[in-house]
Parts: C-alpha cells; structure tokens; sequence
C-alpha cells in the first residue's frame, strides 16, 4: 500500500483507527530511535509528535496493519480513497499517475538497462505494469492482502505480503527499487532503506516520492491550526493524515539518503494530482489556488528522490 492526501499515487500501511498514546508513554523516534520527542500537535485521536535529535516530525498513533478491516484493507482503496484508485481498478491505464511513470522511467533508463524491479507498497499495480510493458522483469510487495491478492490475479505479477525488511531475497538482487507515496507509511523506513539499499547492485537506482512538509499547504494548515489555538483541526488533518507514520522534509530526508549510503541523483518537487483528491468544490478550488502560489515560491507539496547505491 502506500498512501498521501495530499494522498496516494500508488499505494501499503495501519490499523483501522489509530489512537493516540497513553499520558506518560515514552515516545520514540521512527528514524533516529531518539526518546528526545515531544507532541506538538493534537488531532483528535492523534497527535504529531518532533524529535528533538532528527528533527522528523511523526504520527505519535501509528500502527501498521493491512488485513481485513484495518487501515489498507479493500474498504481503504475502494470507498475511502476511491478518488485515488476507483478509476483504474478494472484498466491500469485510466491512472492519472501513467504520465508520472513513463517520465521518471525515461529517466532512469537513461541511466541504468531495464533489468530487475521491485516496487514497495505498489497500490493497485500501475507502476508495475507500465515497467513491465517497457520491458522490466517486476515484482512487488505490500502489506496489503487486499493489494498483493489484486495484483497478483489481476495482472500475474510476483507479490510478497510483508515489509521490505522481511522480504527474502539476495543482496544486490534488483537494479531498481521504487517507493511511490510508501516511504510515509512504514513503521521504520531507516530500516526499509537499508534493505533496498543491500537489494540493490552497485550502481542500481532507488526511486521516492513522498509528500513534502515543507510545503505551503502544510506551513497554510499549521497557520490555522495556531492563530486557532488547535480548534481549527480540519486542515490540519487533511495534510497531516493519520495514515502516514512520518512526515518529511527536504532536508530531512536528504540527510536520511545520505546517511544510509544512497548519492542522489535527481530531486524533483511536484504536487499531488488534483484528480486523485477527494475535494469539495471549495476545497478543490483553494488548493488550485495553493498549488499556483506554491509553483511560483517552490513549496510543493510533494518532492521525488532518485539516487544510486555507488
């Protein structure tokens, strides 16, 4: 799965409601495992919470889980984010998301040969078909049995159920491994990214893309949320959704790549496609508002990282 609200691409991740902690339970950092953290956020049955060490802010609540009836179960893909993924349930092609693809592979395959691909949290499976149309040998995983099951009975592609720090397979296996709008939603990406990182040949390519929190939607919805005292939420709760287990930054990130070995290669900020967001009419309209003003600062709400394991 792997989802964004700014909202979700591709999509594994969580447990049907997420609860906020008990007073006194120590919080933990995602990235740095740093105790150093503290809530700076309340949104109902959640809070976001800031490591003091890593600077990462990240869902307090969070909980994995892709079986029926939690989070990324079929309910999650098909009514509560239908806007993502009803379009292209039956036709992968009706994915607004196929130009995305097909650019970022033009890319990559300027760079490296068409060889072995794994895609982490692949949604329905677009990304991984338009690969395999260009000629990848693809496979994927998700913790979402609704997700492996689709994939697997409605395109025959290879699936694994589970995180990428399970998956069973040989280092230096792959020459590409994506993350599209998933990275948010692991329990422990710093993890995940170690792994891709030994699945990887020397120079083979991992591919992000994740919402950016250094972004003027978000710098917008925590200026509502303040000058508010929190009683203003619902902006908040749009782009900090309950669904993600972290909440990154540019900086952030670029330094958690770095750390795990990753040289990038291409940094690209974008905005989530509007056609896939559940909006009202004045929703809809605001954010277009937003994305415009964002276009000319450079705040987008959403970055891609492409970077190699030397």
């Amino acid at each position: 799965m792997v989802d964004s609200d700014l909202e979700t691409q591709n999509g594994p991740r969580a447990r049907s409601r997420t609860r906020a902690r008990k007073p006194g339970t120590v919080l933990l950092c995602p990235l740095c495992k740093s105790d150093r953290c503290r809530p700076v956020y309340r949104l109902g049955q959640y809070q976001i919470a800031r490591c003091v060490s890593c600077d990462v802010l990240f869902n307090s609540a969070f909980r994995g889980g892709g079986e029926e009836g939690e989070t990324f179960d079929q309910n999650y893909f098909l009514n509560v984010h239908s806007s993502a993924f009803a379009s292209h349930v039956e036709d992968y092609r009706r994915d607004p998301s196929v130009p995305v693809f097909d650019r970022r592979l033009d890319f990559i395959e300027s760079r490296v040969p068409r060889g072995r691909l794994l895609d982490v949290g692949p949604g329905l499976g677009t990304f991984l078909c338009v690969a395999r149309d260009r000629g990848w040998e693809v496979a994927g995983l998700d913790i979402s049995q609704f997700n492996v099951t689709h994939i697997r009975e409605k395109h025959g592609i290879d699936m694994f159920r589970g995180n990428l720090h399970e998956y069973p397979a040989e280092q230096g296996a792959f020459d590409l491994i994506t993350f599209w709008d998933s990275i948010e939603h692991v329990s422990r990406p710093r993890l995940d990214l170690e792994h891709a990182y030994r699945l990887l040949r020397p120079g083979g390519l991992v591919l992000l893309a994740t919402d950016n929190y250094d972004c003027l939607v978000a710098s917008l919805a925590t200026a509502i949320y303040r000058l508010s005292f929190g009683k203003v939420a619902y902006p908040m709760k749009r782009v900090f959704i309950d669904r993600n287990a972290t909440y990154f930054t540019e900086r952030v990130f670029a330094r958690l790549i770095a750390e795990v070995g990753f040289e990038k290669i291409l940094f690209e900020k974008m905005e989530y496609p509007l056609d896939k967001i559940s909006l009202s009419r004045l929703e809809r309209a605001a954010l277009r508002v937003i994305y415009a003003a964002a276009a000319l600062t450079g705040r987008h709400a959403q970055f891609t990282v492409v970077a190699r394991k030397p």
